[in-house]
C-alpha cells in the first residue's frame, strides 16, 4: 500500500493527519433519536428511505424508518426471540439479542445479530419490505457477537463479526463456505523507536463490532475498543485499512472518537455517514443513537468532516484566540494587567522542529485580541552558550514572568538544556541580556515566584530548584517533586501556580498511546507545601498538555491550550479555558467551565 498516512506514523498535531478538524461553523452532534439504545445500525433501502435498529430490550428486534435522517416512526418489532427463535433458546440461562445490524442486499433485507451468551445468527426478509416476515436463517457462528453483513463488488457475501473475523458465506447465506479468518492489523513500525508499546501492542483492530466498508479499492475494518485517552471511559472507532479483503491490514488509526460500535451508509447527496451511539462520558450522545458525515482525507484515511464537534464539554468545542502558529503557549501578567503571551513558534522557517530560534511575544488587555509585540530574542543573533552547543539550535517553550522590576524569560532547546534571559529596560519588548544556561538537560522549564518572594526554577516533569537572589543559577541542589502514589504528575511541561492557598504542579501528559492516536493531556496534582506531600494526579485540561494555568485579573484560574493530538479541537493554535477549581477531598478538584 503505498499511502503516507497508513504506512508512516504521523507526527499528530499535523492538521493533515488528524482525525478531527476545526471550523468556525462547527456544530454539536445530536441525537436523531430520542430513545436509548446501543449499537445503532442503519442502512438505506431501494426506495431512499433510512433504516436504524440496535440494541433495545434484547428480546426483540425493532426498527426505525426515516426518510431525511431527522424524523422517525416506529418502532416496528419485526422478529421476536420469545416467539419466533428456535436455536437462540438452547442451552441453559438467558437468551438475549445484541447488536443486530440491518442490511439491504439482493433487493431485501437482512438483519445479522449476536448473542449475549455467545453466537451469531442471521434473518432474511421474506417480503423484500423491512417490516417482514422473516426467515430464520439459522446458526452462522457458534462463537462470537456483534454480526455484520458484508457484499464485495463481485456480489459475494462475507460474515464480519466480533473483533475482525471475516468468512464467506455459502449460497444459500446459511452458514459461512470456510473457517473464519482473524484481521490483523500491522503494528506502528518507527525507527529508532521499535521498543516502545504504543508501536508493538494493538495487532487488532479493536475488541468488537466489526464492520466492513469498502471504498475505491479499499477495505476498511472498523472495530471498537476502550481506550483510555483524556483520562475516561471512552470507546472509539478504530479502522485498519487493506487492498485485498483478507489483509494484510495496515495498523489501526482512530477513525472515529466516542464512536463505539458503527456503520458505514450513504446519506443524502450520496455523502457517507456513520452511526453510532455515544460511547463514553465526554460523547454528546452518550447512550444514544447519532450520525456524523464522514469525509475521505486521501487514500485510506477516513475521519470525520470538520462540521461536527464529538466531545462534549468546554475543551470539545474549544476556538482559537489568535490565528498565528503556535505551540507550549504561557500567558503572563504585567505589573499594570497587560497579559503576554509567548510560546514555541515556526519562526522563521515556518518550521516547529528545524531551526525555529525566535522568541516572539504578543499582548492583549482582555485576553481575546492580540497584537504581536515583537522579536524578542532570535540565537543567530543573541544567542551565546546555545550556538557552541548545537549547529542549528531550536527554541522551545519559553516562559515569561515579571519579578524584581523587570520581565524575565526562561526557554528550552531541541535535543535539551535550558536558559534565562532578562529585559534591562524593564519592558517586555528588551532589549535582553543572556543570564546563561540553567541546566544542561531536560526540557520546559518554567519560573514561579512564592508569597514570601522565593523564586523558584522548575522543569520537565516536576524537577524544582530554588534560584539565587541574583537570578544566576540555583541556590539549592534540584529535587524531584512527586505525588504520594510515586508517580510523576507528568512527562513534560511541569510548571507551579498557587491559588486559594494551595500549589499546583502541572505537567503534560500522553494517555493512551504515545504519539499516536492518544491524548496529550494536562495532568495536575495539589499540595498544601511547595515541596509536597502532592495528591495523586488527575485530569485538568483534556488534550491540553503542555498548556500552563495563569490568574486572570479577576482572580480566575485559567490554561493556556494548544492542541497537539489528533483528537483535540484544533492544532497548533493558541486557546484559553477557563477552570473551576473547588477544595475536596482528593485535595483540589479541577476542571473546565463549561
Amino acid at each position: 500500500m503505498n499511502n503516507h498516512f497508513i504506512n508512516e506514523p504521523p507526527h499528530p498535531e499535523t492538521e493533515w493527519s488528524a482525525c478531527t478538524g476545526y471550523s468556525e461553523t462547527a456544530g454539536m452532534i445530536e441525537k436523531i433519536l430520542d430513545v436509548p439504545l446501543s449499537d445503532a445500525s442503519i442502512c438505506t433501502g431501494m426506495d431512499h428511505t433510512y433504516y436504524l435498529t440496535g440494541t433495545t430490550d434484547g428480546t426483540s428486534i425493532q426498527v426505525w424508518t426515516s426518510a431525511d435522517l431527522k424524523s422517525w416512526s416506529g418502532p416496528a418489532t419485526v422478529w421476536s426471540l420469545e416467539q419466533e427463535g428456535t436455536w437462540q433458546k438452547e442451552g441453559e440461562g438467558s437468551y438475549r439479542i445484541c447488536a443486530p445490524e440491518i442490511h439491504y442486499a439482493k433487493g431485501t433485507f437482512w438483519i445479522s445479530y449476536g448473542l449475549q451468551q455467545g453466537g451469531t445468527g442471521l434473518l432474511k426478509s421474506l417480503s423484500g419490505s423491512v417490516e417482514g416476515p422473516y426467515r430464520d436463517m439459522g446458526k452462522i457462528t457458534s462463537d462470537g457477537h456483534d454480526a455484520s453483513l458484508f457484499e464485495d463488488d463481485d456480489g459475494v457475501m462475507y460474515w464480519v463479526y466480533s473483533n475482525g473475523k471475516i468468512a464467506r458465506m455459502n449460497e444459500e447465506m446459511a452458514g459461512v463456505a470456510e473457517s473464519p479468518r482473524m484481521v490483523e492489523a500491522q503494528p506502528w513500525k518507527i525507527t529508532g523507536r521499535e521498543d516502545h508499546p504504543s508501536y508493538t501492542r494493538n495487532l487488532q483492530v479493536g475488541a468488537y463490532g466489526a464492520f466492513l466498508y469498502k471504498r475505491d479499492g479499499y477495505y476498511f475494518m472498523f472495530c471498537a475498543d476502550e481506550f483510555e485517552r483524556i483520562g475516561s471511559n471512552a470507546v472509539d472507532t478504530f479502522v485498519a485499512v487493506s487492498q485485498s479483503i483478507y489483509g494484510p491490514y495496515s495498523r489501526r488509526y482512530l477513525a472515529l472518537p466516542h464512536g463505539g460500535q458503527v456503520t458505514l451508509f450513504a446519506g443524502p447527496d450520496k455523502q457517507l455517514y456513520a452511526s453510532f451511539t455515544g460511547c463514553g462520558s465526554y460523547s454528546p450522545v452518550e447512550h444514544f443513537p447519532s450520525i456524523v458525515q464522514m469525509s475521505f482525507a486521501g487514500p485510506g484515511f477516513i475521519r470525520p468532516v470538520e462540521e461536527s464537534v464529538l466531545e462534549k464539554g468546554a475543551v470539545g468545542s474549544l476556538k482559537p484566540v489568535a490565528d498565528f502558529m503556535i505551540r507550549d503557549p504561557h500567558i503572563s501578567k504585567g505589573p499594570d494587567g497587560t497579559y503576554y503571551l509567548t510560546g514555541t513558534t515556526d519562526k522563521p522557517h515556518r518550521n516547529f522542529w528545524d531551526r525555529n530560534n525566535q522568541l516572539h511575544l504578543w499582548s492583549s488587555k482582555d485576553l481575546k485580541q492580540w497584537s504581536h509585540v515583537s522579536k524578542v530574542w532570535d540565537l543567530a543573533e543573541n544567542g551565546t552558550w546555545e550556538n557552541n552547543i548545537y549547529e542549528n539550535p531550536c527554541l522551545w517553550a519559553p516562559e515569561m514572568i515579571y519579578l524584581y522590576g523587570t520581565f524575565w524569560i526562561t526557554y528550552s532547546l531541541k535535543g535539551g538544556g535550558t536558559g534565562l534571559i532578562k529585559s534591562v529596560s524593564g519592558h517586555a519588548e528588551g532589549p535582553y541580556i543572556d543570564m546563561g544556561r540553567m541546566t544542561n538537560t531536560d526540557i520546559d522549564s518554567s519560573l514561579f515566584q512564592d508569597d514570601d518572594g522565593q523564586v523558584y526554577f522548575v522543569w520537565q516533569d516536576g524537577k524544582i530548584a530554588r534560584m539565587k537572589e541574583n537570578m544566576s543559577g540555583f541556590a539549592e541542589d534540584p529535587r524531584k517533586l512527586l505525588c504520594t502514589d510515586g508517580q510523576r504528575v507528568g512527562y513534560e511541561g511541569a510548571f507551579i501556580v498557587k491559588y486559594k492557598g494551595k500549589y499546583i504542579l502541572g505537567a503534560a501528559e500522553w494517555n493512551g498511546d504515545k504519539r499516536v492516536d492518544g491524548t496529550y493531556d494536562l495532568m495536575y496534582a495539589v499540595a498544601d507545601d511547595l515541596y509536597g506531600p502532592y495528591t495523586p494526579r488527575r485530569l485538568a485540561v483534556p488534550h491540553g498538555g503542555h498548556g500552563t494555568m495563569f490568574i486572570d485579573n479577576d482572580g480566575r484560574l485559567r490554561s493556556t491550550f494548544f492542541g497537539n493530538d489528533r483528537t483535540a479541537p484544533f492544532r497548533t493554535r493558541a486557546g484559553i479555558v477557563l477552570l473551576h477549581a473547588e477544595e475536596d477531598g482528593q485535595g483540589m478538584c479541577i476542571e473546565p467551565c463549561s
